[in-house]
């Protein structure tokens, strides 16, 4: 019933994971500080949508029975780290290289449909989707009703959570006026990024 299934939906604890899984560093946010210092907080709006979206849209297909033969399968699981891995590697190579002489603003930051794409190959996101199922969904309860929920609760977390990220960037987006100090941001984001991509490989 999906009245039973409401009154069992662990909001707080919900909340909790949601939020950690939001708001600690990974792939998501590390694009997003480097587009809100590059861009400004404006531009990157759509990402931001994208990124809190298609998140909780990937959170509730998983709920509802997507994730299962990722859950069930290490191959799937070692496939999607390795696409994943490759195309991280090859963005954080776009950050490190990126022009800084006159050129601030010549790698746009990712639009609306191209951030809710990206959760699908982000890996991250693919092991919390099935963690937040694996934990939270009840044993018999309707995933049809349960999964939106739990979709809901996440991309509702995930605007504030990375929105913060946007911010600190946008806050530091004075000091990267200086050709030498945008190419040394630049490349801290390409490392940052390349260490969560060793941190997935390695797990």
């Amino acid at each position: 019933m999906p009245g039973s299934s409401l009154s069992i939906f662990p909001l707080l604890p919900v909340l909790s994971f949601a939020f950690s899984a939001s708001a600690t560093p990974g792939p998501n946010n590390i694009m997003m500080l480097s587009a809100a210092a590059a861009h400004g907080l404006r531009r990157t709006l759509p990402q931001l949508a994208g990124v809190a979206i298609g998140f909780g849209l990937m959170v509730t297909l998983v709920a509802c029975g997507l994730g299962v033969p990722l859950a069930q399968s290490r191959m799937l699981q070692r496939v999607l780290q390795v696409v994943g891995a490759v195309w991280m590697t090859w963005l954080a190579w776009k950050i490190a290289a990126a022009p800084v002489q006159g050129q601030l603003h010549a790698r746009p930051p990712l639009s609306f449909l191209g951030a809710c794409a990206f959760q699908w190959i982000n890996p991250k996101g693919w092991i919390m989707a099935v963690a937040a199922t694996a934990t939270f969904l009840p044993p018999g309860s309707n995933a049809l009703v349960f999964g939106p929920l739990l979709g809901l609760v996440f991309t509702l977390v995930s605007v504030p959570c990375v929105g913060g990220w946007a911010l600190i960037g946008v806050s530091g987006a004075r000091l990267l006026r200086h050709p030498g100090r945008l190419r040394a941001f630049n490349v801290t984001m390409a490392l940052l990024l390349l260490g969560t991509v060793v941190a997935m490989l390695l797990e």
